[in-house]
């Protein structure tokens, strides 16, 4: 009389194999954010040392940076909010690049 039914071992050998394709299958759907840190650029970076200097000293903070050749500005308030030209796309309340930029 044969018996049906799956054994232990089948079903630890299907287990590990659906537990593979997950494991693909999940890093294949990463988001990109999370993939490592997006470089900065000079600019972002000088406007977020603007903007720690502002927020530790409690004074505002305004540098100049070239944008396609012409000087703009940038002013790093104690709030840290950052107003800055429109042409650097930054965001006002974090200092960041402007999500309309990404």
């Amino acid at each position: 009389m044969s018996r049906r039914g799956v054994t232990l071992v089948e079903l630890i050998v299907v287990l590990a194999i659906l537990g593979v394709m997950a494991g693909v299958t999940g890093l294949a759907f990463q988001p990109v954010a999370s993939r490592g840190p997006a470089p900065v650029s000079d600019n972002a970076a000088r406007i977020r040392a603007a903007r720690r200097v502002a927020l530790s000293s409690g004074r505002a903070v305004t540098i100049s940076l070239l944008r396609d050749g012409r000087p703009v500005f940038a002013t790093a308030l104690p709030d840290g909010s950052v107003i800055a030209d429109h042409a650097l796309r930054v965001d006002r309340l974090t200092g960041g690049e402007a999500a309309d930029a990404r």
